[in-house]
């Protein structure tokens, strides 16, 4: 896996679809699991989805872990990260395989077991919902671990004179500072 596409790191460039695909992915598999009219007309492009979304999961994991060994100072700061992430297409594989064997089960006639049904769908629905807390656990860790340092609070200089304690001039000077230089 390269660790750069076009200069970027390759993991940050598909992060940015994993952070809309497999939530997207976990929505659409909890509406169609849902609903059984929909299961009908829309579970095969649904379960088309997750395992897509599952290869995209696990390709954002390779280029995440090239990333982490080829950048020294990300070992400190982002372990946590890379642990989590490591788990993720795990949760994110399940739903795909629940949502293939809902599908199955619902094509091969299987809508007539109730119960089997109502057990797949739960499990179905389940596993999407904890993947979403997943991804927002991954995400949460990564951004914490590139932004964590940063404190927006203290972004403005400490320098600067509170407003209305002096008077300024046009040009948007102190004019004890005006006076000072003249």
């Amino acid at each position: 896996m390269p660790v750069k596409v076009f200069g970027l790191p390759t993991h940050i460039l598909l992060i940015h679809v994993a952070v809309v695909g497999i939530p997207l992915a976990c929505l659409v598999v909890i509406a169609v699991a849902a609903r059984p009219s929909w299961r009908r007309k829309f579970g095969i492009w649904a379960a088309v989805l997750a395992v897509l979304v599952t290869a995209l999961t696990y390709v954002t994991q390779l280029a995440g872990v090239a990333l982490f060994n080829h950048a020294p100072y990300l070992q400190k700061i982002a372990q946590q990260h890379k642990n989590l992430g490591q788990t993720l297409v795990y949760f994110v594989g399940a739903m795909a395989v629940l949502m293939i064997i809902l599908v199955v089960a619902d094509r091969a006639g299987y809508a007539d077991h109730h119960a089997a049904m109502v057990t797949i769908t739960a499990l179905t629905i389940a596993a999407s919902a904890v993947c979403l807390v997943r991804v927002v656990q991954v995400g949460d860790s990564g951004a914490r671990a590139v932004w964590g340092g940063i404190n927006l609070s203290d972004a403005a200089p400490t320098n600067t004179v509170p407003i209305n304690s002096e008077p300024t001039n046009t040009v948007g000077h102190s004019t004890a500072i005006t006076r000072a230089q003249s």
